[in-house]
């Protein structure tokens, strides 16, 4: 296995789900299935097959900055740390989706959100929950009146 190809690979099909779970016309058709095969099947294994490559060809561990550097200093664990934002970010913005679309929020609103969690995961989340504050403060307040 190439750890190149492969990353070149994930990459182009979780950018494939990121579209389809944006632009897609019905997101709740296309959330679990971009959740479990995409997210959780073809990433995960990705991740897990990576680790057991590359177990026991690096030096590093997780219980330091320099550690960690040194763990990702070999390919098969530098995939696996990218697979699992890939997997992680796209699981997360497939539950903003299936979230939003429970809340009332408008599909359009979570686009930029949604490019933000795939980017940046947690600055997508940390927005997202503050949409979902506003959303619910807003819908309380309507409700009130």
């Amino acid at each position: 296995m190439n750890p190149s190809l492969v990353f070149k690979i994930a990459n182009g099909i979780t950018v494939l789900a990121w579209l389809v779970l944006i632009l897609s016309p019905n997101q709740m058709k296309v959330i679990r299935p971009l959740r479990v095969f995409v997210s959780g099947l073809f990433l995960g294994g990705i991740y897990v097959f990576s680790l057991i490559i590359g177990n026991g060809q690096t030096e590093g561990n997780f219980s330091s900055l320099e550690s960690v550097r040194l763990l990702f200093a070999n390919d098969y664990f530098l995939l696996a740390g990218w697979i699992h934002y890939l997997a992680f970010d796209l699981f997360l913005g497939t539950w903003e989706a299936e979230d939003a679309i429970k809340e009332g929020i408008n599909r359009w609103i979570l686009v930029p959100i949604l490019a933000l969690t795939f980017y940046y995961g947690p600055a997508g989340w940390l927005l997202y929950l503050v949409l979902r504050f506003v959303n619910w403060k807003m819908t309380k307040k309507v409700n009130d009146t």
